[in-house]
């Protein structure tokens, strides 16, 4: 781990501590910097969950990933500072209300004065601030609002709203302690089974001071403030130029991979 080259990536600049100026600080320079995409599963190219293998990715080779590669490397980067940080598995509710299998997201929780939930790898609908775990606190992002009810004994629902009044369920996240390595198998069906989200789906999207850039199958959306702006790709060629102006992602390895 080079911190400093991970720091660069994410062009953050600030002072480094173990405590929750930093944590905030660093939380929302990832999800400004790195974008939350599933290239590697549309251009052929296996999503390995090594240390090693991530950070080449992200790091040094400036591309994206889902919630087990940023997650699984954001703790890594945060242990290196310093934080007490713990990997948990969540499952999550699809749009259908179904609730979806064990390890199925990863996300992080970060021991401070308090308890707090780390997420840089949920794509669209991600905080940009991590979240006090405390039950039923409406806490304001910055513009939506999340909070967290109890699911069971053992799970807590994270609670996502965008007027602060009518919540919808992201995902059922528990607290016991993962390793990276415990994702792996559900990290290949995702990216090899015919009915995942992810082989259904391509990705790519970023968060931005004033909203969000998002590649979602053939269009592209921007959204500024209360705006929202949405075009076709045109072609593949179109995609690519994309994937560089907007996201910075390097794409002749892209390129290589087009049969």
């Amino acid at each position: 781990m080079n911190i400093k080259a991970y720091l660069n990536r994410i062009n953050y600049n600030g002072v480094l501590k173990g405590d929750k100026t930093t944590l905030f600080q660093l939380h929302q320079a990832h999800l400004y910097n790195v974008p939350f995409e599933d290239l590697n599963i549309h251009y052929n190219i296996p999503i390995i969950l090594t240390k090693k293998d991530l950070y080449q990715k992200v790091i040094t080779g400036n591309r994206g990933g889902f919630c087990y590669e940023l997650n699984g490397l954001f703790n890594e980067l945060l242990k290196e500072i310093g934080f007490k940080t713990t990997i948990i598995s969540a499952k999550v509710i699809n749009e259908e209300g179904k609730i979806g299998p064990p390890l199925d997201h990863a996300a992080l929780i970060v021991d401070l004065e308090k308890q707090w939930l780390v997420d840089v790898g949920f794509g669209g609908d991600s905080f940009v601030y991590p979240k006090e775990l405390k039950l039923d606190l409406v806490q304001k992002d910055v513009r939506d609002y999340y909070k967290f009810t109890k699911y069971n004994e053992n799970e807590w629902l994270l609670m996502h709203s965008e007027d602060g009044e009518n919540f919808k369920g992201q995902y059922a996240l528990g607290f016991k302690e993962q390793q990276l390595e415990n994702f792996k198998p559900e990290c290949q069906r995702k990216q090899t089974q015919p009915g995942s989200y992810f082989v259904r789906n391509f990705i790519c999207t970023k968060a931005t001071p004033t909203g969000r850039v998002s590649i979602m199958n053939d269009k592209l959306i921007i959204k500024t403030n209360e705006q929202r702006e949405s075009r076709l790709i045109e072609g593949e060629a179109d995609r690519l130029a994309i994937l560089k102006h907007k996201f910075e992602i390097p794409i002749t390895d892209l390129i290589s991979k087009i049969k």
